[in-house]
């Protein structure tokens, strides 16, 4: 992860429409890819530790691709398409893998479905709101549904729930700050699906 993230960073294509946002090549710097490694290996390493090995393949994806993706829209608020699109791949090649590890045809059916339904509630609240947040998030929900239904039912409804919480306080806190306008929002759709995992395992 340390190694890929600058050259990732720079291959990204910008948006039509940057506004002023920070360039994915300009967080091609040590730095960010010293942040994105360290965040990186925590995420993989804890969810190794929690979740069942048929999933795994499926959350090493979203701590690997998914943190990425996270960092990035929490230092320029956009998600690139391009890595959001990677993400798709590799996590179905994630669930075909955890299908091969004893996961059946139950996990892969869990995790199309995982994927479909945070998807479509995405989608649905961005039609409501009238494009309230990004349309990059829509894209982004998927893969942590997918990965989070690999796991278990429960945790794709605790991520969801955890996530839109996470969000709402962020929001609040920065009303409070007197900071209105569009926030990255991918950050706490990410955290959401990591205390997801932590809960399901107090629970049991």
């Amino acid at each position: 992860m340390l190694t890929a993230t600058r050259p990732v960073l720079s291959f990204l294509p910008e948006p039509a429409e940057p506004a002023g946002k920070p360039t994915y090549e300009s967080l091609a710097r040590p730095r960010f890819a010293v942040a994105a490694g360290i965040v990186s290996a925590a995420a993989v390493a804890g969810s190794w530790s929690l979740v069942s090995v048929p999933s795994r393949p499926a959350w090493v994806v979203v701590g690997t691709c998914c943190v990425l993706l996270a960092l990035i829209d929490a230092s320029t608020t956009w998600l690139p398409l391009r890595l959001t699109q990677a993400s798709w791949l590799l996590m179905v090649l994630a669930i075909l893998l955890g299908w091969s590890l004893g996961g059946g045809w139950q996990l892969v059916l869990r995790a199309l479905a995982g994927a479909a339904i945070a998807g479509g509630l995405y989608l649905l609240v961005w039609f409501v709101t009238r494009g309230g947040f990004g349309f990059g998030d829509v894209r982004f929900a998927p893969v942590l549904g997918a990965a989070a239904a690999a796991y278990s039912w429960q945790v794709l409804i605790w991520a969801l729930t955890l996530g839109t919480l996470a969000g709402g306080l962020q929001g609040l806190v920065r009303l409070a700050g007197r900071r209105p306008g569009a926030f990255p929002y991918a950050p706490a759709m990410l955290a959401g699906a990591y205390l997801a995992v932590v809960v399901d395992s107090l629970g049991g």
